[in-house]
């Protein structure tokens, strides 16, 4: 065990503290010397090890849930995943929850989930392992067998068919005009469309400060305002025609007092009011039946990257944290490659002057 732990004396301090090997450093301190550090060390191992903290999975589970920060949405969905973990993990004390007994969920979940949807309980699981080891209650994390996820193809309207469905909403259903130039336009998530208001725009210089969502609620729970996701805020400078469609917007009455869509400062339960003005229009036109976050997120980033737009100026516009996420919305079009072949086309290429 000696050799496992690492002590230290602290800087410009009499005192000693411990590091466990696969933990963070013990930092409470007060030891006084280097064997008392050692000796306390040695001590937390053999708890560990030996299995006094003997929790399971479901009581790990409760304290978990006790103690995140988690949105209400997010607490929703971990409560409807941990009805199917319970009955076969909820008995196992902590420690016993290893890879072979991951392999086991994964066989007992309901047949009809796919892989992604099995990831989820699994991510769940990995998360309470986690809490439980970040407290000293786990000696080391088990490896998580996940399922491989198909990559699926994710659809998104050209420029042309956004302008279809623009002027036909404009035509049809002019109250969800804004609603839908907005998702156009901007690329914002269902929620924190819902959310905008008065006071989230800005005229001098033009912008719109989205630093808050429209959470979906439930049977007992009415729809709220919450923070964005992740609780980040970012700003969106804006230009004019975006300006002019707003003006537009409250001048014919349609806007509340408060909220640009919503009079009366509630919003629907299920966030779906837009559903059918939408599948309405499309059909009318005749235009794929495409959701909100396809004509939105999707369409916004895949038409800037067609268009030549760098990852991180689509980052930006979309308000992702990571890089990464943002390569999952940005699909390049047909013709995209095309035109970087022809870019490069040298200006006078020597097999086109020998006449041959």
């Amino acid at each position: 065990m000696a050799t496992e732990l690492h002590v230290r004396k602290l800087a410009k301090s009499w005192q000693y503290d411990f590091k466990p090997p696969g933990h963070k450093r013990e930092r409470k301190g007060g030891y006084r010397t280097r064997q008392a550090a050692l000796t306390a060390g040695q001590k937390l191992l053999r708890d560990i090890e030996n299995g006094v903290c003997q929790i399971t999975l479901a009581e790990a589970y409760k304290a978990y849930m006790a103690a995140t920060t988690m949105k209400d949405r997010s607490i929703d969905t971990y409560r409807h995943h941990w009805k199917s973990i319970e009955p076969v993990l909820g008995h196992y004390l902590i420690h016993e929850v290893d890879t072979s007994a991951l392999d086991l969920l994964k066989q007992k979940l309901p047949a009809h989930l796919g892989p992604q949807s099995k990831n989820h309980h699994l991510t769940l699981v990995r998360a309470i392992l986690g809490f439980m080891w970040s407290r000293r209650k786990l000696l080391y994390l088990p490896y998580v067998p996940k399922e491989e996820v198909p990559e699926k193809h994710r659809d998104w309207y050209t420029q042309e068919e956004r302008d279809r469905l623009l002027d036909g909403m404009f035509q049809k259903q002019p109250q969800w005009y804004l609603f839908f130039y907005l998702t156009c336009r901007l690329g914002l998530r269902r929620g924190e469309v819902y959310a905008i208001s008065h006071q989230q725009i800005r005229h001098i210089p033009p912008t719109l400060i989205v630093d808050c969502q429209v959470q979906l609620g439930t049977k007992s729970r009415p729809a709220k305002i919450v923070p964005r996701k992740n609780n980040k805020s970012f700003t969106l400078e804006l230009s004019q025609d975006v300006m002019d469609a707003i003006k537009w917007h409250i001048d014919q009455g349609y806007s509340g007092e408060v909220y640009l869509f919503s009079k009366t400062g509630e919003f629907p339960v299920w966030l779906d009011s837009h559903k059918r003005p939408l599948k309405a229009v499309q059909k009318s036109l005749g235009l794929r039946l495409l959701g909100h976050h396809a004509i939105g997120r999707h369409s916004v980033a895949s038409q800037a990257a067609t268009g030549g737009e760098s990852i991180k100026a689509i980052q930006a516009q979309l308000g992702h944290r990571s890089e990464q996420s943002t390569h999952k919305y940005a699909h390049l079009g047909s013709k995209a490659q095309l035109r970087i072949v022809e870019a490069l086309e040298p200006a006078s290429p020597p097999h086109m002057k020998s006449g041959s």
